[in-house]
């Protein structure tokens, strides 16, 4: 998909958007609200006990710092276009897609943008930095580099995953709310991968990587993985991206249309 077709899409949605400034306040009280409720009950489990699968009280807000982050990019970006693709295979509204001149991935994927949902994205960092403070960590520039790498890393992984479960939909039609399964298996990276029994980690690290989605992030800034576990993330990810581009392939040949 041209970056100027997308440039232009996300400058309506934009226009649209700035007409319901409202919405701001609501998404960032929400954040707020959410935020809250989750720091309260890492408070309550911490009551009890000292670690968490080998991290202590500080260390898991700064993972779930990235988690809220990482939630304001599904929020923005993925949810609003390509959350509506179930709907569209199922009534034939894809057709209108297919019709354009452009790459129906890219567009179905990132037609859509609720601005307002990026500031998740910019209150789950403040949170991460200021947890980060309270461990009294300062991570070093290499840590940093990491961090930013890994956390893109984990922005296109996460993309990877809503493209397979959404391609599902060419298969099972009937299937109301695909998104519902994503955020099912998204819940599991709120935590770190280490918490989980052994056979639920091997899940989340090889078969649906979510632990590279908010526990590899936060552990280059907590120093807990070498800077280098950065490139691996990145590696990850492009093999994620890859797998996702095939299925969608593979899936749009199943399409028959309205007609079909």
């Amino acid at each position: 998909m041209k970056i100027r077709i997308l440039a232009a899409l996300w400058r309506l949605n934009l226009a649209e958007e700035l007409q319901y400034r409202a919405n701001f306040v609501a998404s960032v009280l929400g954040t707020f609200f959410w935020i809250g409720t989750a720091l309260l009950t890492l408070a309550v489990f911490f009551s009890h006990t000292t670690r968490l699968g080998g991290w202590d009280y500080w260390e898991v807000v700064v993972l779930l710092g990235v988690f809220n982050a990482l939630t304001g990019v599904i929020e923005a970006v993925l949810r609003p276009g390509i959350g509506r693709l179930a709907g569209e295979v199922r009534s034939g509204g894809l057709d209108l897609v297919l019709a354009k001149p452009v790459d129906a991935q890219g567009f179905v994927s990132f037609r859509r943008l609720d601005i307002w949902r990026l500031a998740d994205v910019v209150l789950g960092l403040a949170l991460a930095g200021y947890a980060l403070h309270r461990l009294g960590r300062v991570p070093s520039l290499a840590q940093l580099a990491a961090f930013v790498l890994a956390l893109a890393s984990a922005a296109v992984v996460v993309y990877a995953l809503w493209v397979v479960l959404m391609s599902l939909a060419f298969w099972f039609v009937s299937v109301e709310n695909l998104s519902v399964l994503f955020d099912a298996v998204y819940e599991g990276a709120r935590y770190p991968v280490s918490a989980y029994p052994e056979a639920l980690r091997f899940l989340f690290v090889y078969l649906i990587p979510i632990a590279w989605t908010t526990t590899i992030p936060a552990s280059t800034l907590t120093g807990r993985l070498r800077p280098e576990i950065g490139l691996v993330a990145a590696l990850v990810a492009g093999a994620a991206l890859a797998l996702a581009r095939l299925v969608w392939r593979t899936a749009l040949k199943r399409y028959t249309g309205a007609s079909g």
